[in-house]
């Protein structure tokens, strides 16, 4: 045990948690957690930028990494009744079991709803009888159990459905009859019930598949008969009804799966900010292409520059693996899939880092660990034991 001084490192036993207080660049006091042990059945899975997350049946939910949240006790629980966590920047919102939508944290762009404060210091209800959200660092998305989708936040590619440039600091209904909805920096993807899949926002890389790049400040169909899809930065996955794998947008890593762009190598000390625009841009698909080597996939997804897709319980990667967050074993890039686990149950990307439940209820993680996001003890490439998972405790 032992009492936390300043930034004194505090280590506690094998089943409890591992704490650090560190000072973010605004003076205020963050926490990085690594639990040891998670007591009871890991559920679901949350990767994301500097933190990753798992919640039980019971809706504990654990953490690793830069946190700002404090431990519910010494096993290192961060809340209970939890069902899904996203940590954006700093920015945090939690989805409760009992569809309740909460935030905290920086809100400077005015994405907790209701508070006119820059920082918000504990969790505040954004919105009831909520079915999923999703967020970025400029808006925000909720589904109502009714099906009906909201947006609030920045609109500045008129992601938010409306004329561009005009935020919003109230949820504004979009659309009804939607069942996932994916909100990226600069644009917006959802899916409705009959499996059309609509964006709305930035179309730079031609994500949307349309064969333009143009913006779309109104919702376009661009896609039916999907059965999933997944969004990262400037590209877009479709999973459609048959098993197969679609992409468009940004393939500057490989992200796109199709291992057919054409390699552009700039004379070094030549790119000028605008140069390397055109070069990201030449290595873009506007109009959506098959994913190679995929039949029969079961589900996508997406994160910054990765790939992800599950054909039942194996698991292929491909795209920026710069962190090692494929879980090849390896850094190189994949520009088509690579099978990297056979016994997948969950998956989340998170961008720089990816987590991985097993079909044995193991906890796994890969990709970047600077802020001991994978767990104290992890090392190594590919993916490695974050923590124990102890069910029935």
């Amino acid at each position: 045990g032992g009492a936390l001084l300043g930034n004194r490192l505090t280590l506690y036993l094998e089943n409890r948690a591992y704490v650090r207080e560190l000072s973010d660049r605004k003076g205020d006091t963050q926490t990085v957690l690594s639990p040891s042990t998670i007591q009871g059945k890991v559920q679901a899975v949350c990767a994301g930028d500097g933190n990753n997350f798992a919640i039980t049946e019971s809706g504990d939910l654990y953490g690793w990494g830069s946190i700002d949240l404090s431990p519910l006790d010494e096993s290192g629980r961060l809340y209970e009744k939890a069902e899904k966590i996203q940590v954006v920047g700093d920015t945090c919102f939690l989805l409760t079991q009992d569809h309740v939508l909460y935030a905290k944290g920086d809100n400077s762009r005015g994405l907790i709803l209701g508070q006119t404060a820059n920082r918000v210091d504990a969790f505040v209800k954004i919105e009831e009888d909520v079915a999923d959200f999703s967020a970025s660092s400029t808006a925000a998305a909720l589904i109502k159990r009714s099906g009906n989708l909201y947006l609030w936040g920045l609109n500045t590619y008129g992601q938010l459905g409306r004329e561009a440039e005009r935020a919003s600091d109230t949820n504004t209904r979009l659309a009804g009859n939607v069942t996932k909805v994916a909100v990226t920096p600069r644009s917006v993807f959802y899916r409705t019930e009959n499996g059309d899949v609509f964006a709305l926002g930035s179309n730079a890389y031609g994500q949307f598949g349309l064969g333009s790049r143009d913006v779309q400040s109104v919702p376009v169909c661009i896609v039916g008969d999907c059965r999933d899809f997944a969004a990262g930065t400037d590209f877009l996955l479709v999973l459609k009804n048959d098993g197969t794998v679609w992409s468009a947008g940004n393939d500057s890593f490989g992200q796109l799966g199709r291992a057919t762009a054409e390699e552009l190598e700039p004379e070094a000390g030549t790119m000028t900010a605008e140069a390397q625009q055109a070069l990201e841009n030449a290595a873009a698909e506007a109009v959506f292409g098959q994913v190679e080597n995929l039949a029969g996939a079961t589900a996508v997804y997406a994160a910054g520059h990765t790939a992800f897709a599950l054909i039942g319980s194996e698991l292929y990667a491909w795209g920026e693996n710069t962190l090692g967050q494929l879980g090849t074993g390896d850094r190189s890039a994949c520009e088509s899939p690579k099978l990297v686990h056979r016994k997948a149950a969950a998956v989340s990307a998170g961008g720089a880092c990816t987590l991985l439940l097993t079909e044995e209820g193991k906890l796994l993680g890969a990709g970047d660990r600077s802020n001991y996001q994978l767990g104290a003890r992890s090392e190594g490439e590919g993916f490695r034991e974050i923590a124990a998972v102890k069910e029935g405790a």
